[in-house]
């Protein structure tokens, strides 16, 4: 098992709490007593957040890293110097809390989420982790079952698809911890809401992962989310709650979220097509471009013309060609949108236009490392009658 795996399944397992007695709240400041159960906890996540903070896949972008920090100060409070909060650059909705603080955040998450109060709700919800000593509780109610233990003795080397084969591993042993996943969100809520973020924000996210959920042609619920309630609860029950403050102002934060994430956005859709999960990834992109700020639209037709390209299933070249043309009547498209545009094209028998959308693409990247083929492609449709 490499060490960053061990890191991110730990704090993902140790997020997936049970119960085994209840201790108390842990108190600002607070380390577990000597000898105790709980700093053996805390022992084994500090080596496991040595090895995190030199993987590669840690985000190290320190514009970001600060302002997820501050939100996560922000809904913790007097908590805020517990906590080490770490980006992680895996396209994944996930998020997880160490019980020695050691906040992880996926890119997967960041790029699914709309604005600040969104984000301070998932941080919220990872706080009250810490702050219930949740992983205290499901250490001692786990750590002797065989499932348990088996998440530690078959992960051999990292991937983005071992770790969530683990997560959905570590669901089959914590399925009894749903009612702490349940009071983490209630906390989260009251957290997040008590510095003033739009209470709707739970809904927003639960709505739009539910209808992702459903887009998806995989077994439901996803193994990250196994051990939580299911995702149509969750929204029942944020949607409930929110309803007690209608009519009270809301911080929504959406321009600062998005100037925080928008350096990284070409980057993480590109990791999300990666993944190869084109059902869902359509259905996320297509609901960001719907939200989309005109400076980012392009870019969101751009990979969703790609999802549905790549995806390759009936009518989806159509459609691609549809949002190719979309993407390059917009200011700030990738200089790969135009060459996509002149297949599109050249395959309708636009040969002139195509033309033209091959040599804008060779002129905005002009070290293009495919640049020969594209000219013989420009070559072949000069001489060919």
């Amino acid at each position: 098992m490499s060490r960053l795996a061990r890191a991110l399944l730990c704090a993902g397992l140790f997020t997936s709490t049970a119960y085994a007695g209840t201790p108390a709240p842990i108190m600002p400041g607070e380390r577990p007593a000597p000898n105790s159960t709980e700093s053996e906890l805390w022992y084994g996540m500090d080596q496991a957040e040595r090895d995190l903070k030199s993987s590669p896949l840690l985000v190290r972008d320190p514009a970001l890293n600060r302002y997820v920090y501050d939100v996560a100060c922000k809904v913790a409070q007097e908590h805020c110097h517990d906590l080490r909060v770490y980006v992680v650059d895996v396209p994944v909705f996930n998020a997880s809390m160490a019980p020695n603080g050691t906040m992880i955040v996926f890119t997967g998450a960041l790029l699914r989420m709309q604005d600040e109060a969104e984000l301070a709700l998932v941080l919220g919800h990872e706080f009250a982790h810490f702050r219930q000593r949740h992983s205290l509780r499901y250490w001692n109610k786990a750590k002797n079952t065989t499932a348990f233990l088996s998440t530690f003795t078959v992960l051999s080397g990292f991937s983005v698809v071992s770790v969530v084969a683990q997560l959905g591993g570590m669901a089959t042993v914590s399925k009894f911890s749903r009612d702490m996943e349940r009071e983490a969100d209630r906390i989260g809520f009251t957290q997040a809401t008590g510095r003033g973020y739009d209470p709707d924000a739970g809904a927003e996210i639960w709505g739009r992962l539910l209808r992702e959920e459903q887009a998806s042609r995989r077994p439901k619920p996803w193994p990250a989310f196994a051990s939580h309630p299911n995702t149509a609860e969750r929204l029942e029950d944020t949607a409930a709650a929110a309803k007690a403050f209608q009519g009270t102002q809301k911080d929504i934060g959406r321009e600062a979220y998005q100037a925080a994430i928008r350096p990284h956005l070409e980057h993480w859709l590109d990791a999300e097509l990666s993944r190869r999960t084109y059902d869902t990834s359509i259905q996320a992109i297509g609901e960001l471009k719907a939200q989309a700020d005109p400076q980012d639209a392009a870019l969101y037709s751009f990979f969703l013309a790609e999802a549905y390209r790549q995806r390759g299933r009936n009518d989806d070249r159509t459609t691609a060609a549809r949002y190719y043309a979309e993407s390059v009547g917009q200011a700030g498209t990738p200089p790969a949108a135009w060459r996509e545009h002149g297949y599109a094209l050249r395959d309708h028998g636009e040969r002139t236009a195509a033309a033209d959308a091959f040599r804008r693409y060779l002129t905005l990247e002009p070290n293009a490392s495919d640049r020969s083929f594209i000219e013989s492609t420009l070559s072949q449709m000069e001489t060919t009658p």
